[in-house]
């Protein structure tokens, strides 16, 4: 290929490949925000609804089962959600601290615990019995406040 050829067809590409970069940049942040921050709507609402279960004089079971479940598929999801570079520093709002992403073993680990309180949740539950479901509970709450209290910003 001759070089005015070349010449004409880099000038005619270049502006396709800014264009392209251009829509990719306007497309917004990397759907891994949206992913996490859908996640962690869902632990919250399964929380709720699991304590809310606790608050009557005769809890669900089936509830409290739907809440553990929900909560044990979204706690094995957290740590594939915060991949190097979506952290504060990307420019995007984010409730996330930068210890995540400078600390990720123990991040990792803080991950790991809110894995196995939620199997723990699940085994209490599948006993049918409110004096082993609660604690369960209590301990997936404090794994998640650990998390919160380590890897989050304060709630102002």
């Amino acid at each position: 290929m001759s070089k005015p050829i070349k010449l004409a067809l880099a000038a005619l590409l270049l502006p396709a490949a800014a264009l392209a970069g251009a829509a990719a940049a306007a497309s917004g942040p990397s759907p891994i925000y949206k992913l996490r921050h859908d996640n962690f709507e869902a632990m919250g609402r399964a929380m709720k609804g699991t304590f809310d279960q606790f608050k009557k004089s005769s809890p669900s079971i089936p509830a409290i089962q739907a809440n553990a479940n929900a909560l044990a598929a979204a706690a094995i999801k957290v740590k594939g959600h915060f991949p190097k570079g979506t952290g504060p520093q990307a420019g995007v709002k984010t409730e996330a601290l930068p210890a995540i992403w400078e600390r990720p073993a123990d991040f990792a680990a803080a991950a790991d615990r809110l894995v196995s309180a939620t199997k723990g949740l699940q085994a209490a539950v599948a006993t049918g019995d409110l004096a082993k479901i609660q604690p369960a509970a209590g301990a997936v709450g404090g794994s998640c406040k650990n998390c919160h209290d380590t890897f989050r910003k304060a709630k102002a």
